[in-house]
């Protein structure tokens, strides 16, 4: 929510901003027209390219391109240029439906690099204000427990953490990562209902169990990623009632 209020903020007076900037240069050969027809104009695209940007810029942020940045600012100037150029087409006469496909494409293209432009311009922006940072998706307590990883793994599927002195072993689809954490402290993070512990070294995923054996008359656990995690008697019935075993 803080992201959506500072970036359409912050997108509101840059674009105002932007606007006066365009209408005074008299960019786009609208240097013709009166300074307060140029401002309209500039400020109404600028505004449209702002709210686009914002909408674009959230939606994609939630994704696994926000560990991209220039794939992101790519993405986002992409689809902005879209309603952009759709404003231009509505103030340009000469862009109609009998405007050939060709002269679409350069408008278009022409639009990109300027929404490229401004685009990079507000993600740098946002980075210096220390908005970026603080704007991980706020989701279930394992997608903030798995911003803990590398970045390959913020979207992998936990299947269970296992301690191994002061680290944890992490177990995910995407493969096993080590932290810096006490299990006791990763346990209290994921919270009631992801999963539960299964021994003094051992927390496994609700979702992340494969099958159930007996090795040696003790119970295990055996994830989607092949690991075994034992159950120790102590959390035997707890282990039990959550129907893991039957």
């Amino acid at each position: 929510m803080d992201l959506l209020r500072k970036y359409f903020i912050h997108g509101l007076a840059g674009a105002i901003a932007l606007g006066w900037i365009f209408s005074f240069l008299g960019v786009y050969d609208t240097n013709a027209l009166p300074f307060f027809k140029r401002f309209v104009f500039w400020t109404s695209t600028m505004i449209v390219g702002s709210f686009g940007s914002a909408l674009a810029g959230i939606f994609l942020w939630r994704t696994s391109l926000r560990e991209k940045p220039p794939v992101l600012i790519a993405a986002v100037a992409a689809l902005t240029s879209f309603p952009v150029l759709l404003v231009l087409a509505g103030y340009d006469n000469s862009l109609n439906f009998r405007t050939p496909l060709a002269g679409w494409f350069d408008q278009y293209i022409y639009v990109l690099i300027i929404s490229l432009i401004i685009v990079t311009g507000g993600y740098l922006a946002l980075a210096a204000s220390g908005v970026l940072r603080s704007a991980k998706p706020t989701g279930s307590p394992i997608s903030s427990f798995m911003d803990r990883l590398p970045a390959k793994f913020h979207h992998a599927t936990l299947y269970g953490v296992s301690s191994e002195d002061h680290y944890l072993r992490v177990h995910t689809s995407l493969g096993e990562a080590l932290i810096l954490m006490r299990l006791s402290d990763a346990i209290t993070e994921l919270g009631e209902g992801a999963g539960l512990q299964t021994h003094r070294s051992w927390w496994v995923a609700s979702d992340g169990v494969a099958e159930v054996k007996s090795e040696n008359g003790k119970r295990v656990l055996v994830l989607k990623s092949g690991a075994a995690a034992p159950v120790s008697r102590s959390f035997a019935t707890a282990v039990k009632d959550a129907g893991f075993v039957k």
